[in-house]
């Protein structure tokens, strides 16, 4: 099934901490309110009383590697593709974590720097499944360099990036990209679309495939139709939902998710559609195929707490058969 091209993933490394609260609406830190699907960036000083709070007031329910990159390559990696990723851990016990949990699934990590403190996230979830993210960016970001990273040909990988909050983090993947000669695909989330058009312009004249939501359209004041005349070839959508869209210059698809049994948690089921879509499009499925195995993966990450619900390789291999066998049968009927 696999060929020897690499997936490269590069962004945030953080530990996620899950904690459940009766109604997010409700809760606020020092007169601050979090909103549904927010995400947030906190010092780590405030970041730490906001924890404290947690522990007293809400209910622990799971903690896990996350960061969007970083959940994209693991589930990758989970299925058996071959991955490498990019990034930085503190040399403390979160760190540690980060990386045994990558090392579980077979995840390159060769080129993730370790120094000072971790990136941490907390997720705040409510009876409704709302969510809200907080993140506490860590100092281990200011060790990444380029001239330290060890790569395979540049022309043989695809390079799938996400957001990192640090300044030395976002001037790192900067100079990533200006010289990467294969393919990149990019899920900016918030931290990046805040930040607007001029910010995001080098990091869209290089890519190929881009992954957003509607809000995050909205933040960066963009346009599908301006972001196509561009360099970038098909936009994801991710609706919630109300299930996904692909975009490209001469073609404009839509699906509905797939019925979920089961819904724990939705924290990264928009970096697992993202990983079924690029697992897709890397065996030359057609749009249709890729984004339909998208939203499968998306749908089933919600049975349990972050990484958890990922589809395992048995599960993948399952409906990759499903995938083919309906190509066959559409092809012999035409």
């Amino acid at each position: 099934m696999l060929r020897e091209k690499p997936f490269l993933g590069c962004g945030a490394l953080n530990w996620d901490i899950f904690f459940g609260l009766e109604d997010l609406s409700a809760f606020s830190f020092e007169g601050f309110k979090f909103f549904p699907g927010e995400e947030y960036v906190f010092e780590r000083k405030a970041f730490l009383e906001l924890l404290e709070k947690l522990k007293k007031e809400a209910t622990f329910l799971h903690e896990g590697g996350g960061g969007s990159s970083a959940n994209t390559l693991y589930a990758l990696a989970k299925w058996g593709y071959p991955c490498i990723f990019i990034g930085a851990v503190g040399e403390d016990e979160f760190g540690k974590k980060i990386l045994e949990e990558f090392k579980e699934v077979g995840l390159n990590r060769d080129n993730i720097f370790k120094s000072n403190e971790t990136s941490l996230a907390l997720i705040l979830l409510d009876k409704k499944r709302d969510r809200s993210i907080v993140v506490s960016p860590g100092s281990a970001e200011a060790s990444l360099s380029l001239e330290k990273i060890k790569l395979p040909s540049m022309k043989e990988a695809w390079l799938h990036l996400s957001s990192f909050a640090s300044k030395e983090g976002e001037a790192f993947q900067k100079g990533l990209i200006s010289t990467f000669k294969g393919v990149i695909s990019l899920d900016p989330g918030e931290i990046y679309a805040e930040k607007g058009k001029e910010f995001l312009k080098p990091f869209l004249e290089k890519t190929k495939y881009l992954f957003m939501t509607e809000r995050e359209l909205e933040l960066a004041n963009l346009t599908c139709e301006e972001l196509l005349k561009e360099k970038v070839h098909t936009i994801f959508i991710k609706m919630g939902k109300r299930g996904a869209m692909a975009l490209s210059k001469n073609m404009a698809l839509r699906y509905s998710v797939y019925p979920a049994k089961k819904i724990i948690d939705n924290t990264g089921a928009g970096d697992y559609f993202n990983a079924g879509v690029l697992a897709g499009l890397y065996l030359n499925f057609t749009l249709e195929k890729a984004l339909e195995l998208g939203l499968y993966s998306a749908s089933l990450s919600l049975r349990d707490y972050g990484r958890r619900g990922v589809l395992n390789q048995e599960e993948f291999k399952k409906f990759l058969s499903r995938l083919k066998l309906e190509d066959d049968e559409k092809k012999s009927l035409c």
